[in-house]
């Protein structure tokens, strides 16, 4: 079966970027060794403390900071693999970084998708440290012939992320993520995968932190809504190839794109 490559890594970050380019290496080469042409690692893979402050939030870099010149040089030494991954990336005029998901090739960063919705939700205020990501047009790169779109973690939980990089022309949606762990919790990040992906009649590739700062359960499912492959709660890594005729026949037997009547809007 030819299609796109996936490996999807369930990572603890550390807490410094070096730490973390050095531990992510080994993930990578195995994905290379898998065949995939994109590893997806989590939200957050730059830098991670289980509680959000300055000092955290600290930590955040410029574009051509140490840990994506880091993830340019990993791609550049496997093959040309595309990496995705979370940052904390920081810009002159804003005291507050943004939490960015960036894709990295060889070449440097291919695109990116700041996160619009800040997790101040369950106690948590991550809008205190980073500020809300900036509404503009979706960014989508292709990657082994399929558009390949991002969101992170609480994104997921509003439809009209996903709709929006659907109508920009995305077929694979990545998705990192820390998935707080709490009731309801696992729950709600499976169905919340199986819903954006029948909906949007996309691939979802979601990759969580392990317990016990995540729910683990990263995950590939397909346009059918249906489970391609799943981790538990411990670090692993899933590898996946993901067909684009499968893509073709679902959006071609049901017509949803033409069938739609509403659109989305910033409010």
């Amino acid at each position: 079966m030819s299609g796109l490559g996936v490996s999807v890594v369930q990572y603890a970050p550390h807490d410094r970027a070096g730490e973390n380019l050095r531990a992510m290496e080994p993930w990578v080469d195995a994905a290379v060794s898998a065949g995939s042409q994109l590893v997806v690692f989590p939200e957050y893979s730059h830098a991670f403390s289980p509680r959000l402050g300055e000092q955290w939030a600290a930590r955040a870099e410029f574009d051509g900071g140490e840990f994506v010149q880091g993830l340019v040089s990993l791609s550049q030494r496997h093959e040309g693999i595309v990496i995705i991954a979370g940052v904390l990336l920081r810009s002159p005029s804003d005291e507050r970084p943004a939490n960015v998901q960036i894709a990295v090739g060889p070449e440097g960063i291919l695109a990116r998708a700041e996160k619009i919705h800040l997790y101040d939700a369950f106690g948590a205020s991550e809008s205190t440290w980073i500020r809300p990501g900036v509404l503009s047009s979706p960014q989508v790169v292709t990657i082994g012939g399929m558009a390949v779109g991002m969101m992170a973690c609480y994104d997921l939980r509003f439809p009209e992320v996903a709709r929006r990089l659907a109508d920009a022309g995305a077929e694979v949606m990545v998705v990192p993520a820390q998935w707080v762990p709490g009731p309801h919790k696992a729950h709600h990040f499976d169905t919340l995968v199986a819903a954006r992906a029948i909906e949007t009649q996309c691939f979802l590739v979601a990759s969580d932190h392990p317990a016990p700062h995540g729910v683990g359960q990263s995950q590939i499912v397909d346009p059918h809504g249906v489970m391609q492959v799943k981790a538990g709660e411990t670090p692993d890594i899933l590898h996946a190839t993901l067909d684009s005729a499968i893509l073709h026949e679902v959006r071609a037997s049901n017509l949803m794109s033409t069938a739609r009547r509403f659109g989305v809007s910033e409010l």
